[in-house]
């Protein structure tokens, strides 16, 4: 039977030696490469096939949440599960929304690990037990506002917050949009304010909640 092939991103070493020695005891999963950051990640997906794209939510360069947004996006079939400490319902919610198959936690059971890359390697949504309750009590705590309650986003602000989230440069996005790069760099602080965010990051990710992109 074929292997299924995996990706690990992650930028501590000794995280990337801890899940390849799991891996290897299973006849079943074989871990292909590893990565320290979104951008290496999508580099490597350029040139090797990968099943399932294990990563952390919090690395340098390019975080968990912009690399699931690409690889969705360049790799639809590449099914991608976050492994994380972080259990905060809204960024689970956001992640799901991008395209994530899987939401896991660092402190998940080999057993439970393994399975979950099988599950999601089969099309199955992964997500450690009790982050179930966490989702609910986030979109209770912060529920999808009313288009009245969204800030007035104007169309324009719209193509800048899609082309950041596709990792467009200033002047890259200047170009693509016929302005100067003062332009581009007023709309984002505009952005910033209109959004209540303080980097793309945050920007993304409401947009995301919002519908925007």
């Amino acid at each position: 039977m074929e292997k299924i092939k995996v990706l690990l991103a992650d930028d501590h070493q000794i995280m990337l030696d801890g899940l390849k020695a799991i891996f290897a005891k299973d006849k079943s999963i074989e871990v292909v490469g590893t990565a320290n950051n979104g951008l290496e990640v999508l580099e490597f997906l350029k040139n090797e096939p990968v099943d399932v794209l294990l990563l952390d939510l919090q690395m340098p360069v390019m975080d968990g949440l912009e690399t699931t947004m690409h690889v969705n996006k360049s790799h639809p079939d590449v099914r991608v599960i976050m492994l994380t400490t972080n259990d905060e319902g809204s960024i689970i919610t956001s992640l799901f929304k991008v395209g994530a198959t899987g939401y896991l936690l660092k402190n998940a059971s080999k057993e439970y690990l393994i399975q979950g890359i099988k599950d999601a390697f089969e099309g199955k949504k992964v997500l450690s037990a009790h982050l179930t309750e966490k989702m609910i009590e986030s979109l209770h705590d912060n529920p999808k506002p009313r288009e009245g309650e969204i800030p007035k986003i104007t169309k324009r602000e719209i193509e800048v917050v899609k082309l950041i989230a596709q990792e467009f440069t200033t002047q890259e996005i200047a170009d693509a949009l016929f302005v100067s790069t003062n332009t581009v760099a007023t709309h984002k602080r505009n952005l910033f304010v209109k959004m209540d965010v303080k980097n793309s990051v945050g920007m993304i990710k409401k947009a995301v909640d919002w519908g925007l992109i």
